[in-house]
This record gives structure tokens, sequence and C-alpha cells, in this order.
């Protein structure tokens, strides 16, 4: 017989809800997870709301948790009308499926009408929250904090006429934006796990760009060979190798002043691109983004921020039969250097590659200092 109890989080509990926490998000909406990290830092916030964090135990054994803070709506007028946001809640993987996330909610729910509060709202998923009778948002003219109707911002009314007047714009709570090198330093005190990235990865597109460092070499290693499969069979057989790009060779690329930048989400490299300044001219070499990554926008994220350092022409080599990888640089902005023998002499003056790589290779350059050096 299953017996499930719900009580207030106590405090011997934290660490063991905090390692519940990462085990139920880990690799859901991103590479890893900063759930865990986000409870631990709410509990220390002045938004907390103890009275509504409770944990969930089925036969003895932590099965579940859940928690809220204040958060404010700004109405049209000025007012500052007062709400709890719920989230996380998050189920152990072994006790999923079985209603403790659903046995949580209506607990906390319940309680939270009873100690007097207005309404709550959350950032999930429509089709589940709305079996506890959560609305869209748009429907009472609430909008996120950039002031977007957003189909995932959701709300319950507690009381009575708790949603009449309650339009506007829900303010931001500071705390659900962490920092990823500290959400790092955070996880590594637990286990060591390793991310994956997904295609159903909601969070894939709210990445950064920054310089790589050496310890990202690994993980740079991973996407160029990753994602240089798709060559194979495309561009001519006696320049495809396994790997596509040995570690030597990257090493040597990086020792010829190739730097690389890599686009991360939570600390997780998805994509990366290297620069090399040949003096008269910048070039963007080894542009990779993760298989399963592809058309989130990464490559171009990637591709905008070096472009914007450049500050001199650009230039861009690639195969003449990678025709994904023309049509992507061309939708930004760049252009082919169509006559031949200028192509050539380009690539023999900035690129250290073989003649047959010359042969089989085009140019791209920016659109702007095309032109500037065809008026010239």
């Amino acid at each position: 017989m299953t017996m499930l109890q719900i009580h207030l989080e106590r405090p011997e509990e934290y660490r063991a809800a905090e390692e519940l926490v990462r085990n139920a998000f880990w690799d859901l909406y991103q590479p890893g997870c900063n759930e865990h990290y986000l409870v631990h830092l709410l509990r220390k916030d002045r938004t907390y709301r103890p009275e509504l964090d409770f944990t969930a135990r089925q036969n003895g054994r932590l099965a579940g948790c859940i928690y809220y803070s204040d958060a404010e709506i700004i109405a049209p007028d000025g007012r500052h009308i007062s709400v709890l946001t719920l989230g996380p809640v998050a189920v152990a993987p072994e006790f999923q499926k079985q209603g403790i996330g659903a046995a949580l909610i209506e607990h906390t729910k319940k309680r939270a009408a009873e100690t007097g509060y207005r309404a709550i709202v959350l950032f999930g998923n429509p089709a589940y929250y709305s079996r506890f009778g959560f609305e869209p948002g748009e429907k009472y003219g609430l909008s996120d904090g950039e002031g977007n109707f957003n189909a995932a911002l959701q709300i319950l009314a507690l009381q009575s006429g708790a949603l009449e007047g309650i339009s506007g714009r829900l303010q931001d709570n500071p705390l659900f934006f962490m920092n990823a090198a500290e959400t790092a330093a955070f996880d590594a005190t637990f286990p060591p796990r390793k991310k994956h990235a997904f295609p159903s990865q909601i969070f894939l597109g709210a990445g950064t760009v920054q310089p790589a460092s050496g310890q990202d070499f690994e993980e740079i290693y991973e996407i160029v060979n990753d994602a240089a499969a798709a060559y194979k069979g495309v561009i001519p057989e006696d320049r495809w190798k396994e790997p596509y790009m040995p570690r030597e060779e990257l090493r040597e690329q990086i020792a010829d002043g190739v730097a690389f930048y890599g686009y991360s989400v939570n600390n997780y490299l998805l994509g990366v691109m290297g620069i090399q300044d040949k003096g008269e001219v910048i070039l963007i070499r080894h542009a990779y983004v993760r298989t399963v990554c592809r058309s989130r926008g990464i490559g171009g994220k990637l591709l905008e921020h070096l472009h914007g350092l450049a500050g001199k022409p650009m230039l861009i080599g690639t195969w003449v039969d990678a025709s994904w990888a023309v049509r992507f640089y061309e939708k930004h902005g760049f252009r082919l250097v169509e006559d031949a023998e200028r192509k050539n002499a380009l690539l023999r003056k900035f690129w250290n590659i073989p003649a047959r790589q010359v042969e089989t290779s085009v140019v791209l350059t920016d659109t702007e200092t095309y032109r500037k050096e065809n008026r010239s």
C-alpha cells in the first residue's frame, strides 16, 4: 500500500530536495538545469513564502517538492497588485506520473487561498496546468515582464472576483535570472553529471556568446566533428577524413591564431565559430553548431557577434558543395566572390590550405566591404 505524506519542508531536507529538483529538471528545458540553484537562492530571498514550501514523501521516501514566492503585477494605472508565483514544482523521476505533482499543487492551492492570497501566476505548460484551474494570462490582459502575451503565462484566482481589474505586466523577479558561472559552481557541489542538448529543449535559443577558453577544447573538438559529419558524401571524397578535424589539427589551428567563440546555454557549448586576424582582413574559421541544435538561430548569433567585433573586411571560406553553408552566409549579408581567379588568389593569400582545397572551395565576403572594394 502506497502512502503519500505532504508536509512543510524541513531544513534537514533542503539538500535532498535540491538534488531531487536537479534530477527532475536535468536536460529537460536546457542542457543540465538551474532550478536546483533557484531553490537554494529562493529560501534566502525576501520574496520566499516558506509557509507554502511543501515536500511529499511516498512510503517515507522524498518524492516531490513545491515552492512559491511573492510577485507583483504592475497595472496600467501604476498600481502594484500582489500575487504568488508557483515554481518550481518537482517530482523525482522514479515517482513521476503517479499524481504527486498534482497532489502538491492542490494542497498548496488550498493553503494559499486559506492564507488570503489573491491569485497564483506561473510559466508552464497550459495543457497541464489548466486541469488545476489556471487560465491564460492574456485572457485578463496579463503580459510578461517585456509586455508580451506569453502562452506559458497563466493565472489562477484564489478568491472570488480576484481577477477583476488584474491586467498589467508581471514584474520580473531578478532572482530567476541566475548567473551561469554561479550556477555551475553550485552544481559542482553535486555528483558529476554530463549535460546533453536535445531539440525539445525550449531554452536553446536563450544562450550567450563569449570567448572560448582552454577548458572548452574537448567540447570544441566534439562540436566540430559532430557538425562536420554533414560534409560526408558531399565534399570530395579525397578531402573527407574521420575525424574530420583531429585534436592535433585543432591545436595547430589555435596555435596559428584562430580564436574560438562559443554560444552556450547554462555553461554548455552548443556552437562555436573561430576568427583569425590576417592583418588586412578577418577570417571566419570553423563555424559549427551541434547537429541537434540546428535551426535555432545559434549560428546566426555567433556570426552577428563576430561580425560586430571585426572592424575590418571579413572573409569566409567553405566547400563549394556545402550549399547550405553558402545559403546561410548569404542570408546574413555575405556575398560570394564570383570571379574564380580572385577567389583562388584570396584563398592562397589568407588561408594555408592545399591546392585541391583551393579548387573545391568558395569565398564569401560581407556585402558592404565587397562593394566598397569594387567601387575603389
